[in-house]
């Protein structure tokens, strides 16, 4: 049987579907196993970013700014579209 950890306590299936809708935004909530190994789990909107999201700092996008850019134009032009 898996049981639903929400804000790190265990939730009875009952209580689920209310308890889920207040906290899927604000809080993790967890799936285990009944020996408690992790099957899944939610973050909050946001909580969670890629590695390429918080590689988009002030410095590198002034950093890409000084690169030579392309117009669609010359894109096309390069991909051989015209």
């Amino acid at each position: 049987m898996v049981t639903l950890h929400i804000g790190g306590r265990a939730v009875s299936w009952a209580d689920a579907e209310k308890l889920f809708v207040e906290a899927a935004r604000t809080q993790r909530i967890e799936f285990r196993d009944p020996a408690g190994v992790l099957l899944a789990a939610t973050d909050p909107a946001g909580a969670i970013e890629p590695d390429w999201v918080r590689g988009i700092t002030p410095e590198e996008t002034a950093r890409r700014l000084t690169e030579p850019g392309f117009t669609f134009e010359e894109m096309k032009q390069r991909l051989g579209w015209q």
